[in-house]
């Protein structure tokens, strides 16, 4: 019995990476690892069924009450789902999703954000400190359909910090978990606040 379990480990151990990720294009059904390079490495690529996203602000920003925010610098938008001009993420394939909001305020204002799945409201962030610079955090995992949106909306008035060279507020999202087959669409787009960006 302790060799078989010995022997099972072993096998685990010496197997290549390709055949450690072998049920991976179940998971998402296109060709996800692509043949070995000079080195005798097997490289992972993203299939078109993965989507995933992450956007920072360049700029010093108020908001005001239901104001959405635009993360302007988009440094990955596989599946094309973010929109820059708007700050809105439009699921293209339905799953489960992870979505990541931080953000520093300004020294003389506060921070509060609210992130929002269509026209629900999910979870808020909150940042603040007397005469001096704050930073809040907030994550959330949701179960998204085909078209449904995500995006971070002010409370009240709030001010993020921003620069060219100092992205310290940011935006992300990411699959979890695809959910082939599962197509709902939202007919209405639900009613948002002003963009501002």
């Amino acid at each position: 019995m302790k060799f078989l379990v010995c022997l099972s480990l072993f096998s685990f151990a010496v197997s290549s990476p390709l055949e450690q990720v072998k049920g991976i294009d179940n998971y998402f059904p296109t060709s996800f690892v692509r043949a070995a390079g000079n080195h005798g490495h097997h490289h992972v690529t993203p299939t078109d069924k993965f989507v995933g996203f992450s956007a920072g602000l360049t700029k010093m920003l108020k908001t005001n009450d239901t104001d959405l925010v635009v993360y302007d610098r988009v440094f990955l938008n596989m599946g094309n789902g973010y929109d820059s001009s708007t700050g809105v993420f439009t699921c293209p394939n339905a799953g489960t999703y992870a979505f990541l909001v931080h953000g520093v305020s300004t020294a003389t204002s506060q921070l509060n954000l609210d992130i929002y799945r269509n026209n629900n409201y999910t979870v808020s962030v909150f940042a603040h400190v007397n005469n001096g610079y704050a930073s809040g955090h907030q994550s959330i995992i949701l179960q998204l359909d085909q078209q449904d949106i995500v995006f971070v909306q002010a409370r009240g008035v709030s001010a993020l910090y921003g620069q060219r060279n100092e992205v310290y507020s940011t935006f992300s999202g990411f699959m979890v978990v695809p959910n082939i087959g599962r197509t709902g669409i939202v007919t209405t787009p639900p009613p948002m606040g002003n963009i501002i960006g």
